[in-house]
């Protein structure tokens, strides 16, 4: 039977999980693929951080989850050029009369002030930050769930299930890592769930990310990379992870971050 890449490479991974090692003669002949296909796949794995390669073979690398979260105000103030770039394509996809979902995420953020423009909008969201930013365009409707507060996000999480019965247009999704074996990524199983159960209710799930989450993976998976319709990133993402994600079929949308020139002396 052939399997697809990913397929491939995911079955790399759970044998990884379950044995700490794995040995590219082993692989071949299990998989009945060449040794240069599966030494590919150790390569492409390892730039991914999800194991480590050694002579022969690779070790299951324990750092795959990646740093601990950093609380949404950290986040706002990292990489502004590059959010604002992908605010900017994100928000141009957007017509008058939509009903979109925007998770809590900084990147999905970016996109809110841009949407005020707009004479009728629907927004359903769990994070109470976009909602007070709203709060002085009536001409938008924002839905909220119910449930508890998560403070580093300032967002509402526990109760998926509340998001409101409506069907969305749009879906815009930061995340911690994109990659083509483990998918669109986060830190938080709580978040997690309230995103998946907001893109369940979108026609098309768009995820927005800077170039340095392309190719990380994080612990929990929210979207397969068939259940996207595009990721739109910055012009620092690697161009080979970039392309690799493309032959998966995703479309990628890169975008440039304008950058501030240095001062100068007069």
């Amino acid at each position: 039977m052939t399997l697809f890449v990913e397929e491939r490479r995911r079955m790399i991974l759970d044998e990884l999980k379950q044995r700490g090692r794995v040995s590219v003669r082993e692989l071949s002949a299990a998989m009945h693929v060449s040794e240069v296909t599966i030494r590919q796949d150790l390569r492409t794995l390892e730039t991914e951080g999800l194991l480590e390669r050694t002579y022969g073979g690779a070790l299951l690398r324990e750092a795959a989850s990646g740093p601990p979260e950093l609380s949404f105000h950290t986040r706002m103030g990292k990489k502004r050029a590059q959010k604002e770039a992908i605010g900017r394509a994100a928000a141009a996809l957007v017509r008058d009369g939509d009903a979109i979902a925007l998770d809590a995420s900084s990147t999905a953020f970016a996109t809110a002030s841009l949407l005020k423009s707009l004479r009728r909008l629907t927004v359903v969201t769990n994070s109470l930050h976009l909602a007070n930013f709203f709060l002085d365009a009536p001409q938008i409707t924002v839905m909220l769930p119910g449930g508890r507060l998560r403070r580093d996000s300032i967002s509402l999480v526990g109760r998926p299930e509340g998001l409101p019965d409506i069907n969305l247009r749009l879906g815009f999704f930061g995340a911690r890592g994109v990659s083509t074996v483990a998918g669109i990524t986060d830190v938080d199983v709580d978040e997690v769930a309230m995103k998946q159960a907001m893109a369940s209710r979108c026609l098309s799930a768009l995820v927005l990310v800077d170039g340095g989450k392309v190719g990380q993976v994080s612990a929990y998976t929210f979207l397969r990379l068939p259940d996207v319709a595009r990721v739109i990133t910055s012009d620092d993402a690697p161009e080979v992870l970039v392309r690799e994600i493309r032959e998966a079929g995703v479309e990628v949308q890169v975008e440039r971050a304008l950058r501030k020139m240095p001062d100068v002396d007069s």
